[in-house]
């Protein structure tokens, strides 16, 4: 089946899954937001090489992520939030609020944001790709991503099941034909990259049982996770 690419993010590749939020004047309840967050923090601790994010972003092509103004319709006023450059969302957590359960709002017409979420490999593990680097280790946290993007589902019911196909990593402009080379059991596998410096790490279980060391020319500028539909 063709390899399906999630967003960018994070310094790797995100998993993007999205709920539209229909309501008048294009707002979510916090006790929603509230449940995502929690779980998402629970799945940060348990998975430590991964990076997530909700975010609140327009449907509409020409509507920029600056444009967007969110805020918490607080009893005691307007609780103002700043968005992201990618529309990254980060909620208070209170249990004062969730008692009251205000209204996230945006400034944007009912039907035409979407709440996204996204998880990815963390800055600090994809700076582990520099020179050298095992295999298992690598795919793990991979599957690591698919098997969050399972829980998430509880909140994203529409969303697709994806499983993890690989990696794809990117190099700089002035690193010309960086490889990457698999030493197996069976053999040196060399991979190398396309006209456009990108070369694609496929996932399999022989590899992933085996571990073998993974050497590169040069580090990747950013890595993305591929998936496939289940």
């Amino acid at each position: 089946m063709r390899a399906l690419a999630a967003q960018c993010g994070f310094l790797g590749l995100l998993l993007m899954l999205c709920a539209t939020a229909y309501a008048e004047d294009a707002r979510v309840p916090y006790h929603y937001l509230y449940q995502i967050e929690k779980l998402q923090s629970s799945l940060c601790q348990a998975h430590p090489d991964l990076q997530m994010s909700l975010q609140l972003q327009s449907a509409l092509p020409d509507v920029k992520t600056s444009a967007i103004q969110v805020y918490l319709d607080h009893k005691s006023g307007r609780i103002p939030l700043t968005l992201g450059a990618d529309g990254d969302l980060v909620l208070p957590l209170r249990d004062d609020l969730l008692a009251e359960d205000p209204w996230l709002i945006a400034n944007q017409p009912k039907g035409t944001m979407e709440l996204n979420w996204q998880a990815g490999l963390s800055r600090a593990f994809v700076r582990q790709l520099t020179n050298s680097i095992r295999y298992a280790p690598l795919m793990r946290a991979l599957r690591d991503c698919q098997e969050v993007q399972a829980r998430m589902r509880e909140f994203f019911p529409e969303s697709p099941k994806l499983v993890v196909a690989g990696l794809k990593l990117f190099f700089p402009p002035g690193a010309k034909a960086a490889s990457l080379i698999i030493h197996a059991e069976s053999g040196d596998q060399k991979l190398q990259t396309d006209a456009a410096g990108e070369l694609f790490l496929p996932l399999e279980q022989k590899l992933l049982e085996e571990n073998p060391l993974i050497t590169l020319s040069t580090p990747p500028a950013k890595v993305q996770v591929m998936y496939r539909k289940s």
